[in-house]
């Protein structure tokens, strides 16, 4: 009687465990401010427009259209399709590199070169505009889950109402008696998103303050630099690999083992 061909089964994937909360803080904390900071030099140097922030773009995008203000609509419009190519050019390197660690001294290596870039006159819009929105679009595709806890670094919005909701379900939701079952939020849940909206407004602010020196893009490139190597020494800057599939043998026996 022919014996069935067993399945192939696949090795299950071992889930990386999570950092402490004070390292997944240190890093959120850490991409808030730099996004916070590239902003708004950015929004300075090209006329008023961000290099990262898309939300406020397309809506701009569309008064300006309304308006028929087509200088401005043109220039937003380059802004959004420019992050729109970065965010493309990011996620293939991404998929390439497989690594985040390396993924951010790359995004750190197109700060530099826009920091260099923005020295010549008429360079914003050519040259540090695409550069200052594929760093961002590579930072916001590498690193965007800490401690379990999913967050945007280079926007904050959604971190925005991650945190409110968070907050309630922790705090608040106790006052008015809570549903049988109800999901209480960790102190990371509450903590990662209020932080990264805290950091990257604070930022901002030192931003605007360094806007007016020679190179002040080095310093958030030196800091991804950083988190790069914090990825590393941690351990959460492995390759991720595919899951393989284990070794198959016909249903019932034990698997045969080589002699030696």
């Amino acid at each position: 009687m022919p014996v069935p061909a067993s399945t192939p089964a696949t090795s299950p994937v071992t889930s990386p465990v999570a950092p402490p909360l004070f390292v997944s803080l240190r890093r959120v904390i850490a991409l808030a401010a730099i996004a916070g900071y590239v902003e708004v030099i950015g929004f300075l140097d090209i006329g008023g427009v961000y290099p990262g922030i898309m939300t406020g773009n397309t809506v701009e995008l569309g008064l300006t259209f309304a308006r028929g203000q087509w200088p401005r609509f043109l220039l937003i419009g380059l802004a959004v399709a420019l992050f729109f190519i970065g965010g493309i050019v990011a996620s293939l390197l991404k998929r390439h590199l497989r690594r985040p660690g390396v993924e951010l001294v790359v995004a750190a290596a197109v700060l530099v070169a826009a920091s260099v870039v923005r020295l010549r006159a008429g360079a914003g819009v050519p040259l540090e505009l695409p550069l200052l929105g594929l760093a961002m679009a590579m930072q916001g595709e590498t690193v965007s889950t800490f401690g379990g806890v999913s967050i945007q670094t280079i926007v904050v919005t959604n971190n925005m109402v991650k945190f409110s909701d968070a907050l309630v379900g922790r705090y608040l939701s106790g006052w008015f008696g809570r549903r049988p079952g109800e999901k209480v939020p960790s102190l990371g849940e509450v903590l990662l998103p209020g932080l990264a909206w805290l950091f990257y407004g604070l930022a901002a602010g030192v931003g605007a303050l360094a806007a007016g020196l020679r190179l002040p893009l080095l310093a958030p490139a030196a800091l991804l630099v950083l988190v790069a190597g914090d990825l590393l020494l941690t351990g959460q800057d492995a390759p991720k690999s595919e899951p393989r599939p284990a070794p198959s043998s016909i249903a019932g026996d034990a698997p045969k083992r080589e002699r030696v």
